[in-house]
C-alpha cells in the first residue's frame, strides 16, 4: 500500500475514542474519527478510509447497521470492518457481526495489540484486492484504464449531471493512418505508438479525469466538472502534444478528436457515445488531425423533457431505464 493507510474509527465514547486514536496514529495510519454510524457513512464518501474500526453500541445507527451498508454500496463493498463491543462475548453477536459484512470482531476494546494485529492482516488484505482491481481495470500496453473501466465511469458521470446539473465532456479519439504504421513498420512500432499516446494523454488530463484505451487505436478521456469550451482547449493541446510525437523510421504522429457534453450534446450513456463517436468520424471525414465538437441537442425534446420530469419526481427508475436507452413511459409528475 503505497503511503499510510487510512482508518476510520467510529465509538460515541470519547474516552475510547480518543484512546483508539491514539494507538493507530502511533502505529502509522493515517485516522479520522466518527461519533456514530450516520456520522462514519458521510465520512467513508469523504475520507474513503482503507479499514474502518466501530463500536457496536451507537446511537441514531449501530455498528452492525453500519458494516452492513458499507458493504451493500458497491463503492465501498471491499472496505474491510472491525467491529468492538465491551458489552461481553456472546457466539451470536460475531455470527450476526460475519452476516453483515465485518471481517474482524473483538469484545475487549482494550486489548490494543489485537486491534493492530487484525488491523495489518486487514489492510494488507485490502491492498491485495486493491492490486487486483487495479490490474482487472487498466490496459497493460498503455497504463490507461480498460474499457470496462471506463464504461463505468461513464455510467457514473451520466448519473451525477443528471441527478446535479453539472456537465461533464468526454473526448473521443482515434490514432491517424495507424494501420499503416503496423503494416509498414511492424507491430512494435505500432506498440510504441500506443505506449508514447497513453503517457501524453497522462500528462496532459486531471488526476479527476479518466483516459481510456478502449480498443485498438481507439481511446476515450472523460473530463469530470469539465464544460464543452474547457473540454475543446484540451483537446487541441493534446492534438497539438501528439503531432510532437516523432519516432525514428515512423515520422510524426497525428490523431482525431470528437468531443461531446453532457447535458448539452446528449442525456444519456448511449447517445453521449454516439454523439462523441460521429464527431470524431466527420473529423475523420474533414481530413483527419483536428477537434471536431458534436452539436448540441435539442434540449427542449420529448426525451430531455422525460428526464427533467423524472428527476423532479424522484422517478430514478425512470431516470435509469432512460439512460440506458429502455423502453420509457411518461412519468406521473
Amino acid at each position: 500500500m503505497v503511503g499510510k493507510a487510512h482508518v476510520l474509527v467510529v465509538d460515541d465514547d470519547p474516552d475510547k475514542l480518543a484512546l483508539l486514536e491514539f494507538a493507530l496514529t502511533t502505529a502509522g495510519y493515517d485516522v479520522r474519527t466518527a461519533g456514530d454510524g450516520e456520522e462514519a457513512l458521510a465520512a467513508v464518501s469523504s475520507f474513503q478510509p482503507d479499514l474502518v474500526v466501530s463500536d457496536i453500541m451507537m446511537p441514531r445507527m449501530n455498528g452492525y447497521e453500519l458494516a452492513r451498508r458499507i458493504r451493500e454500496n458497491p463503492q465501498t463493498r471491499f472496505i474491510p470492518v472491525i467491529l468492538q463491543t465491551a458489552a461481553g462475548y456472546r457466539a451470536e453477536d460475531q455470527r450476526y457481526g460475519s452476516e453483515v459484512g465485518a471481517l474482524g470482531f473483538i469484545s475487549d476494546p482494550t486489548d490494543i495489540d489485537l486491534l493492530l494485529a487484525r488491523a495489518s492482516t486487514l489492510l494488507d488484505f485490502k491492498a491485495y484486492l486493491d492490486t487486483c482491481e487495479e490490474e482487472a481495470s487498466t490496459d497493460h500496453l498503455t497504463g490507461l484504464a480498460n474499457r470496462r473501466r471506463f464504461e463505468r465511469q461513464l455510467e457514473r458521470e451520466v448519473v451525477r449531471t443528471l441527478r446535479y446539473g453539472h456537465p461533464f465532456c468526454l473526448i473521443m479519439m482515434d490514432i491517424d493512418h495507424f494501420k499503416q504504421v503496423n503494416d509498414n513498420y511492424g507491430h512494435a512500432a505500432g506498440d510504441q505508438v500506443l505506449r508514447l499516446i497513453g503517457k501524453t494523454l497522462q500528462e496532459g488530463t486531471r488526476g479527476i479525469d479518466l483516459a481510456a484505451r478502449i480498443g485498438g487505436e481507439e481511446f476515450a478521456i472523460i473530463f469530470t466538472e469539465t464544460d464543452l469550451v474547457g473540454a475543446l482547449e484540451v483537446a487541441e493541446r493534446l492534438r497539438l502534444a501528439i503531432n510532437a510525437i516523432e519516432i525514428p523510421a515512423v515520422g510524426p504522429i497525428a490523431a482525431s478528436f470528437g468531443v461531446a457534453e453532457c447535458p448539452s450534446s446528449a442525456q444519456t450513456t448511449r447517445e453521449l457515445l454516439a454523439s462523441a463517436d460521429a464527431a470524431l468520424y466527420e473529423a475523420k471525414r474533414q481530413g483527419r488531425d483536428r477537434v471536431i465538437q458534436a452539436p448540441a441537442a435539442d434540449l427542449n425534446s420529448a426525451a430531455a423533457t422525460y428526464v427533467r420530469k423524472a428527476v423532479v419526481s424522484g422517478d430514478t427508475q425512470r431516470v435509469s431505464d432512460f439512460r440506458l436507452g429502455n423502453s420509457i413511459s411518461e412519468p406521473d409528475v
